[in-house]
């Protein structure tokens, strides 16, 4: 059909149509009729931008908006295009720029306010992008992609109420709104709200069968049986598998990994582990030798003698006792000691702190990654007593009464001496566990926070015989009792025994609370928070046994031949 034959308006009509209707090479062929009979007609060019956009060519759609915007410049919905188009090109300061001027020749527009809002929280800039999430529900009350995403930007901005108000906002606008579902479940599911967590899930799933997030979150929580529907679920979503991306791949295998493990299923269970961790690791880089490097120089530098001139030159570091830190592998048992801790009245349980590594880097100027030992050997007192009070600050933000506060980063490990000396009067418990039981735990986990060594056999391996090698040195070269190991088999097996040791090494009385660990109601954000809801359990002791015949990489390296 040519554009002379018909008039703009029924020919844009019918583009519009065609376009709709996912017609999009019989759409482009009429809007490039219109621009021949008529070049300057920006309509045109924004609904052949559109088309492009559709058909996946962002650059070419980019530079017809642009196009349709020179033309003619006061069309709100030709700048928002254009910022949602840069936005997915990863140009997100151009995209903010389109999007704005979107607002300022509509400044009413919801829509506007939510895309300027995904711009801000993609350019990590979560204040702005609430402020924007906030305007676009004060122009439209009942958009409820927007409550869900102000929920996740509270989240991180760690405005938790907020979050949950948010959520719950969007769930009442559209209960089948699965993501805000899932959302809120998750933040039941740190809380320790697992029956509430569970419907949250349940319902995301009920909205989209396909949701494999929340299949993923749900699967974390359940102990399964061969006749479970989940399982089924599961076992059918598989069928589709080959259509999802990478990223939803990689959820999915880990979440039926974990269920075909429950029933016994350890073949097909390994398989799928397998799958979820070779996805995984492909997004990362990771060089386990830049690791063995840093304990390397560590182990050189940091001698008894050193810790000896240290002492002579008047290092003597923060001597405030509130720190307790809690080291180890990950999956060792650290949550489990911290919940023991915490449990206790004079104690408060922070979790896992980035803290301590922020203030080596902030105080001592350590590149990230990098050993400390160049900074230590030329530091005074001043500036490691600045280490250890730059902490202190940090974690009296969390609890400003706590007699201690306990730390569980289990990465600590490698800054124990350094801890040591800016804080010599911190408690440090060891956590420990069964090497193969430990490794398998981290292999068999899907991590919130980035685990770049547990993703291979051969890299979880590497990477416990250098902490195994760090901690054997701290023994070593530290004081006698600086640091107290905790197995996590003897806390199984005899938890009140083990509370007790930790207790009176941490210099505080005995509660029987400690004992009811399962009842404590704070926040566990760590892959244990189902586990930590409940009594002391044996199952996960020789956990790895069930799968001895595929773990032979990881058993040749930990017996040291390989």
């Amino acid at each position: 059909m040519q554009a002379k034959y018909i008039s703009l308006s029924e020919a844009m009509r019918n583009i519009a149509q065609l376009n709709n209707a996912g017609a999009f090479e019989k759409a482009e062929a009429l809007c490039r009729s219109v621009i021949k009979s008529k070049p300057d007609y920006h309509p045109a060019y924004y609904q052949l931008g559109i088309i492009a956009f559709r058909v996946g060519k962002l650059k070419l759609s980019a530079d017809i908006m642009k196009q349709a915007i020179k033309l003619n410049n006061s069309v709100s919905s030709y700048h928002l295009a254009l910022g949602e188009i840069s936005r997915r090109l990863g140009n997100l300061e151009e995209a903010i720029a389109c999007t704005r001027n979107a607002i300022k020749l509509s400044p009413q527009d919801a829509e506007a306010y939510y895309n300027l809002g995904i711009a801000f929280s993609d350019s990590n800039k979560y204040p702005e992008a609430a402020r924007s999430y906030r305007k676009a529900i004060e122009y439209n009350p009942n958009h409820g992609t927007a409550y869900n995403n102000l929920g996740t930007i509270l989240e991180k901005l760690e405005d938790e109420n907020g979050a949950l108000a948010s959520y719950r906002k969007a769930i009442a606008i559209n209960p089948n709104n699965s993501e805000a579902q899932n959302n809120l479940g998750a933040i039941y599911s740190a809380r320790g709200e697992l029956d509430d967590a569970k419907n949250c899930f349940n319902a995301a799933i009920a909205a989209n069968k396909h949701f494999v997030h929340a299949h993923f979150n749900l699967s974390t929580l359940k102990k399964y049986s061969s006749n479970d529907p989940h399982l089924a679920a599961l076992e059918e979503i598989e069928k589709y598998s080959g259509s999802m991306t990478d990223d939803v791949k990689m959820r999915f295998a880990f979440a039926i990994a974990k269920a075909r493990e429950d029933v016994k299923l350890y073949d097909k269970s390994f398989e799928a582990y397998k799958i979820g961790n070779q996805l995984k690791r492909k997004t990362i880089q990771y060089d386990v030798n830049k690791t063995k490097d840093n304990i390397e120089n560590i182990t050189k530098k940091y001698t008894k003698t050193f810790l000896k001139n240290k002492r002579s030159e008047g290092v003597k570091g923060c001597e405030d006792k509130t720190p307790i830190f809690i080291v180890g592998m990950p999956r060792s048992g650290t949550t489990l000691i911290e919940q023991v801790l915490s449990s206790h009245a004079e104690v408060f349980g922070a979790g896992e702190l980035k803290h301590f590594p922020e203030v080596v880097i902030e105080v001592g100027k350590v590149p990230t990654g990098l050993s400390y030992m160049d900074f230590l050997s030329h530091a005074g007192n001043d500036e490691i007593a600045k280490i250890g009070q730059a902490y202190i600050k940090k974690i009296r933000e969390i609890s400003a009464s706590a007699a201690y506060i306990s730390d569980k980063m289990p990465g600590n490990f490698f800054y124990v001496g350094l801890i040591h000396l800016a804080l010599p009067n911190a408690k440090i418990i060891h956590s420990m566990r069964d090497p193969m039981d430990s490794c398998f735990s981290n292999y068999s986990r899907l991590f919130n926070e980035t685990m770049s060594f547990s993703y291979s056999l051969e890299d979880l391996g590497h990477y416990y015989n250098t902490y195994d090698k760090m901690m054997k040195h701290w023994h070593k070269v530290l004081p006698k009792g600086t640091i107290l190991d905790v197995s996590y088999e003897d806390m199984v097996e005899d938890l009140e025994g083990s509370a007790r040791r930790i207790t009176e090494y941490c210099g505080l009385g005995w509660d029987d609370s400690c004992l009811d660990f399962h009842k404590n109601e704070r926040h566990v954000k760590t892959a244990s928070v189902a586990q930590v809801r409940q009594p002391i359990y044996k199952s996960s002791v020789a956990r790895w046994k069930n799968f001895e015949k595929h773990l032979q990489p990881l058993k040749l390296i930990i017996q040291g031949e390989k």
